[in-house]
């Protein structure tokens, strides 16, 4: 049996990880726009839809894992947080 606050906290951490790179990813976009050389074939509308991507579904994985933490969503296998 999984606790569902091993699993929370884990997917936190995920979470909180694909926000920074999506940081990451804009920030390199906006570099590259204004005219800076970061990388030779280095394309800004692609890492503006990467960062975008995970801005959108890093949150919405959360709230997912945070439904199966706390019993909401049922999974087997993982004991629900119990307040």
């Amino acid at each position: 049996m999984t606790s569902g606050a091993i699993m929370l906290a884990a997917g936190s951490a995920v979470a909180v990880g694909d926000i920074l790179v999506a940081i990451y990813f804009r920030g390199l976009a906006d570099r590259v726009e204004s005219g800076e050389v970061v990388r030779e074939g280095f394309d800004p509308a692609n890492a503006r839809r990467t960062a975008l991507m995970l801005m959108i579904f890093a949150p919405l994985m959360w709230l997912i894992f945070f439904l199966i933490s706390f019993g909401i969503i049922p999974a087997g296998g993982i004991e629900p947080i119990q307040l």
